[in-house]
């Protein structure tokens, strides 16, 4: 049985690292194909670019992992379902949840890691994604010099060429700007731009340059020159990395957002105090029994001068203390999705990784059932497409509060993992599924 366990465990791990391979692939070009555009034309160096690039590799890994284990079960023991060794299992008295076991074993290796990574790897490397994207986000690009158009990039100035050679700029034409006082205009035959990090050195020969100060009562001046030289400052022309104690939900780890959590629900507690305060010390309800507050003010209405009200109804402080009772179920709403928003991302934590198990028992039997390999690849993509459409589902409905983050993260688990038992249970009776 050593020997057999050790058999499928080798047959196995082939599979998973070339599926794990080309699912990583596919999201690094995917990645670029989304969001290069925004980064190239900015003088970044190629090691910027890996640098964002490998820091992107770690939520790609996460969500490829699982679906490795998938493409990996329905390959192998497809494969040894076409070779008939399954069938020579089975005949020696092997069961079936016996051949299952080695996969399970491997699937429980893949989620104790990606568990650990989920909680200790990626959060800090998906906030460093964040902050290096941003950071380039915000850089502007190398002064891009197109001949007969204007520059308005700079910060003092318009810039204008008529042609850009190898020996530098020609019939370089300047103007000032941002200056109500000043105006300047400054006219060159010849020229070149440095740019030197942060900073744009101008250089320019044979030309002239006029000033006129509006607060001189116009005073004129015009000046000729052999050569001149302009320097100026330009923010975020080079890539200033920032740093940031900010994190989203995603670049936390699970014991960061139960932390979250409890401030979140302290503040809940505190509005509900504040609204029953409201509530009982407003002389419209005093005396009356609180149950709901939600439900009280769906019932309850808004009145005008125009509205008939009895005599010495103060229908002023009526509307006040609705206006005010609402303010405070619009923010204990808001808190109430935030809570919902970190549970969500605590249970994917640990939701996709036992995914892994759930994989196994549904891919086992269905790859013996396909055994061609084309026939397992596809239905891996069609299940794993199903599971992520759930979460991505139930993760929606969570942050409407319509349903629990454990039952939007688990239910995919429970579902999958429930039809794996009756199709494994079919396959170890040799029954037919469909």
């Amino acid at each position: 049985m050593k020997k057999l366990d050790s058999y499928i465990f080798k047959a196995l791990l082939v599979p998973f690292s070339y599926s794990l391979f080309t699912l990583i692939v596919i999201f690094v070009v995917n990645f670029l194909i989304k969001t290069m555009d925004r980064f190239l034309g900015k003088g970044l160096s190629i090691w910027v670019i890996l640098e964002l690039i490998v820091l992107n590799l770690a939520w790609m890994l996460a969500l490829a992992l699982p679906m490795s284990v998938l493409i990996a079960v329905l390959l192998s023991y497809g494969r040894m379902a076409s070779d008939h060794e399954i069938t020579a299992m089975r005949s020696s008295g092997i069961s079936m949840p016996r051949i299952m076991l080695p996969a399970l074993v491997f699937a429980g290796m893949i989620a104790s890691f990606t568990i650990y990574f989920n909680n200790e790897i990626l959060p800090d490397v998906n906030h460093k994604a964040r902050l290096l994207g941003s950071s380039i986000y915000r850089k502007r690009p190398d002064l891009d010099i197109t001949p007969g158009y204007f520059i308005s990039d700079l910060p003092e100035y318009n810039l204008r060429v008529d042609e850009v050679s190898e020996t530098g700029l020609k019939k370089v034409v300047i103007f000032s700007k941002n200056s109500k006082d000043r105006q300047i205009a400054i006219f060159a035959e010849e020229g070149n731009l440095k740019v030197d990090g942060s900073q744009i050195l101008i250089t320019l020969y044979n030309g002239e340059k006029h000033s006129i100060e509006f607060s001189k009562s116009g005073d004129y001046q015009r000046e000729f020159f052999d050569s001149t030289r302009i320097a100026m400052t330009v923010d975020n022309l080079e890539l200033k990395r920032r740093d940031s104690a900010t994190r989203g939900d995603r670049e936390m780890s699970s014991a960061m957002m139960f932390e979250k959590i409890k401030e979140t629900e302290k503040k809940l507690a505190g509005i509900r105090s504040r609204m029953e305060k409201i509530y009982w010390e407003s002389p419209i309800f005093k005396g009356d029994s609180l149950q709901n507050l939600s439900a009280l003010l769906d019932t309850v209405t808004r009145f005008t001068a125009k509205d008939k009200v009895p005599q010495g109804f103060d229908w002023k402080g009526w509307n006040r203390t609705i206006d005010k009772l609402d303010s405070q179920e619009r923010l204990t709403i808001s808190y109430r999705k935030q809570i919902n928003k970190y549970g969500v991302e605590i249970h994917k934590k640990y939701a996709m990784p036992i995914a892994c198990f759930v994989f196994v028992i549904m891919g086992v039997p269905l790859g013996i059932m396909t055994r061609k390999n084309s026939g397992s690849i596809g239905v891996a993509i069609g299940m794993f497409f199903i599971y992520w459409a759930s979460l991505i589902a139930g993760e929606e409905l969570a942050d409407r509060l319509l349903m629990t983050p454990i039952m939007a993260m688990w239910m995919p688990n429970l579902v999958f993992g429930l039809i794996g038992v009756w199709i494994s249970y079919h396959a170890s009776r040799e029954r037919r599924v469909w």
